[in-house]
């Protein structure tokens, strides 16, 4: 069995969420400029009850779960330990 690579499973976990971000931002700018043509404002504007779209929310989740896996890849792993089972006091 091959040894898994950690960094790299995150960074390509990382190129995923971010193709994922960039879709569901893509319809939620093609659900604002339809909410614009046909009220005059966009969703999650003015003082009219349209709310934000679905897409909104899912492209900021991927946009901020891919900026994680990016950092959890480039996390030092040989100074990272459980030092509670090392610990001498422990």
């Amino acid at each position: 069995m091959p040894t898994l690579n950690i960094n790299r499973t995150f960074l390509q976990t990382a190129v995923i969420l971010m193709g994922g971000a960039l879709l569901s931002a893509d319809a939620a700018w093609l659900h604002m400029r339809e909410l614009a043509h046909t009220y005059g404002e966009i969703c999650g504007s003015g003082f009219s009850t349209l709310t934000h779209c679905p897409d909104c929310y899912v492209s900021a989740s991927f946009l901020v779960a891919s900026v994680a896996a990016v950092l959890l890849a480039h996390v030092d792993r040989t100074e990272t330990r459980i030092w509670a089972w090392s610990s001498p006091s422990a």
